[in-house]
């Protein structure tokens, strides 16, 4: 660590500084007064916290100006001693880096550390061309902390790596870290190693701020000159020159710059993918809420989907381009309306819209002989193409135990794979989530602080009730060719997982894709939708993967419209696969001539 100065241009002058025309008969006193009093001994900002409540005379060299509503309405001062925040009003109106600057106002406590605020009188001292700026490596050594470099200006010496974009539109900020972040539970055993984990990655990330309070901004800077979907800034991306201050916002330590961050595209969006020596495919995709209203234009809000029409025909577009680009076989569908399988219902809409863009019109859905599936306003669903597979009886599925509520029942399907005559079974899952947590602490269903989060007990019944479901054989089949995919909501190296796979059921993620992920949650990444194959399936397994269309993007470009001006609406919008969803689609390859 060490420090380097940043050379302003300027003179130094010496005059007293009224900033608002009208003020009071007093003020110019008061102000002429400080004026006096300038390189005088004044609160040292080494002890200004000694001070909150109190009236305090400070001295100090304007570092950052963030004036105005639309930004942080003040500015940071510092000195060789410390650092602290002028808060803008009626007589502090105005600001210029390298001002040196005494002011006369009530100390207060703010973002972690402490402001002037009610600011009563303001002599400008002089100019410093010269402003002290701290470099500092990050993540921070041993040496340092934040709470250390609050409200002080530093500049970060390495390029750092975007990992989570959620709060870009509404809040216009980025979080960042030394390099990407696992999931704790992805990549380590719940408990203790996951807990160190978690205070690992605490410590290697921050909030990329905008210098702005503004809440859902109509411009939003980052990437420069401003988002667009041609124009993402995707979790895997890089960033540097970074110089300007941190404060504590809520939880969270966030960086207003005073220069525009550079960004680089390092995790670009990736084409379709492609996989050979099989001659089935299969993918796993929560398709965010599908809900066509009531099938007949109308029915909208629908009650977890699109609020309008307009916002149902942006999600069906990139629904439909998303499933075309895999140009899968067979298709496990999350997160579909739970309204049936007639002509108006979601699932027979989405599958007309695939036959209208496609010269084969081969895509079919598997039927039940039911109103719908479980009682959740969601369900599974399975769409396959008629001219590759074909269905084998009728789908099976269970509401018993622990899928009578908060884990949807399982959808089993039976097919016959036409280049081979060989059979398969395709399984859709979708476990509970880990949100709605029980109220009650003592609830063996609420978070137990081991990192797997609420419900693990009810997903892990899931997964044992799975497996004696699946041994019961209720498709009535003659071989146990199973692939169980889908959105287990449950990371790699939580229970629900390890009891599936010394159930017989490995994840293929483990060999075929360690580094794959889903889904990106408070900017770690891991994986909540796997596949599982029974043991007679894993040598006839030829390629798995995930296609990072969706996690990594901005939720500024799903396709909701509320909190979005016109021009953001046009902006932040195409029918392309991009955000389709909140998770990315995983596709494996099966050479059928390896079952039995």
């Amino acid at each position: 660590m060490h420090w380097n100065s940043r050379i302003l241009a300027g003179w130094p002058i010496l005059l007293v500084s009224l900033l608002l025309s009208g003020c009071s008969a007093e003020q110019p006193n008061r102000s002429a007064e400080l004026a006096a009093a300038c390189g005088n001994a004044a609160t040292s900002l080494a002890e200004v916290g000694s001070y909150v409540g109190q009236e305090v005379d400070l001295e100090a060299v304007i570092s950052g100006n963030f004036m105005g509503a639309e930004r942080l309405s003040g500015a940071f001062a510092q000195d060789s001693s410390g650092a602290v925040f002028l808060r803008q009003n009626r007589v502090f109106q105005d600001a210029e880096v390298g001002q040196r600057v005494r002011v006369r106002g009530e100390v207060a406590e703010y973002r972690g550390h402490y402001k002037v605020t009610d600011i009563r009188a303001v002599a400008i001292c002089g100019f410093q061309p010269e402003i002290q700026t701290r470099s500092i490596a990050f993540p921070l050594t041993a040496d340092t902390s934040f709470q250390d470099i609050l409200f002080q200006r530093v500049q970060i010496e390495e390029p750092l790596t975007v990992i989570g974009n959620y709060q870009l539109a509404r809040f216009g900020t980025l979080d960042v870290a030394s390099e990407r972040l696992w999931i704790p539970t992805q990549v380590v055993a719940p408990g203790a190693e996951a807990a160190a984990l978690a205070a690992q990655n605490e410590a290697r990330r921050f909030v990329l701020d905008d210098g702005s309070d503004v809440e859902y901004p109509r411009h939003v800077r980052y990437p420069y000159p401003g988002l667009h979907i041609d124009n993402p800034v995707r979790a895997g991306d890089t960033v540097q020159n970074l110089e300007g201050f941190f404060m504590v916002q809520g939880q969270n330590y966030h960086f207003h710059p005073v220069r525009e961050p550079e960004f680089q595209v390092t995790n670009r969006r990736p084409a379709p993918p492609r996989m050979s020596g099989g001659d089935v495919s299969i993918v796993a995709f929560n398709v965010l809420n599908y809900f066509n209203g009531d099938g007949q234009g109308g029915g909208f809000p629908t009650p977890r989907g699109a609020a309008t029409p307009e916002e149902f025909e942006r999600q069906r577009i990139r629904t439909i381009n998303t499933i075309i680009a895999l140009d899968a076989d067979i298709y496990a569908l999350m997160e579909m309306e739970n309204d049936g399988f007639d002509e108006r219902s979601a699932l027979a809409d989405l599958t007309r819209g695939l036959n209208s863009l496609t010269t084969e019109g081969s895509y079919d859905f598997i039927r039940a002989d039911a109103t719908q599936i479980g009682t959740d306003a969601i369900t599974q669903a399975i769409i396959y193409r008629s001219d590759r597979v074909t269905p084998l009886g009728d789908p099976a599925w269970t509401t018993r135990g622990a899928f009578s509520w908060g884990s949807r029942p399982p959808l089993a399907q039976n097919f016959r794979i036409n280049s081979s005559g060989k059979s398969i079974a395709v399984v859709a899952n979708h476990f509970k989530s880990k949100g709605g947590c029980p109220r009650e602490r003592d609830d063996p269903n609420a978070n137990q602080g081991d990192g797997q989060a609420c419900w693990n007990l009810l997903r892990t019944g899931a997964a044992i009730e799975l497996m004696n479901w699946l041994a019961s054989n209720p498709l009535n089949i003659r071989h146990q060719n199973y692939v169980l995919l889908g959105d287990f909501n449950a990371y790699a190296q939580e229970d629900p997982l390890r009891v599936l796979a010394e159930g017989g059921f490995p994840n293929l993620a483990t060999t075929l894709a360690p580094d794959g992920y889903s889904y990106v949650f408070r900017g770690e990444k891991g994986s909540l939708d796997h596949a599982l194959v029974h043991h007679s399936v894993l040598n006839a397994v030829t390629g798995f993967t995930h296609w990072h269309v969706n996690a990594d993007e901005p939720i500024a470009f799903e396709y909701p419209i509320g909190q979005k001006t016109p021009q953001q609406q046009r902006d932040w919008y195409s029918p392309a696969p991009y955000r389709a969803s909140d998770h990315d689609p995983i596709i494996l390859m099966i050479d059928s001539r390896g079952l039995n």
